[in-house]
């Protein structure tokens, strides 16, 4: 793996984190929603075009396309995690 590719989505990690703790509302209540925002934000990401005909194209694809939607996969794979952990504790 480059290191540009483990850059990228440990940045996409943290801005999940940050995401998360800023905005703790924005998560779902319930266990099912949170299961359908998971597969629709891996589906989202499978979906992605990629544009990769020059550099400036690639950059602007993996910026504005690729990096918004593996933050959003990111975030839905946090909420479930959340979501184990209070099922586990009983809260």
């Amino acid at each position: 793996m480059s290191p540009f590719l483990s850059v990228f989505v440990a940045g996409a990690g943290v801005l999940a984190l940050w995401i998360d703790a800023r905005f703790p509302r924005l998560a779902p209540e319930s266990f099912s929603r949170r299961i359908l925002a998971a597969v629709v934000a891996v589906i989202g990401l499978q979906a992605v075009p990629f544009l990769g005909s020059s550099a400036p194209a690639m950059f602007a694809t993996l910026f504005a396309v690729v990096l918004p939607a593996l933050v959003a996969t990111l975030l839905t794979a946090v909420w479930l995690l959340r979501s184990l952990r209070d099922a586990r504790l009983g809260a």
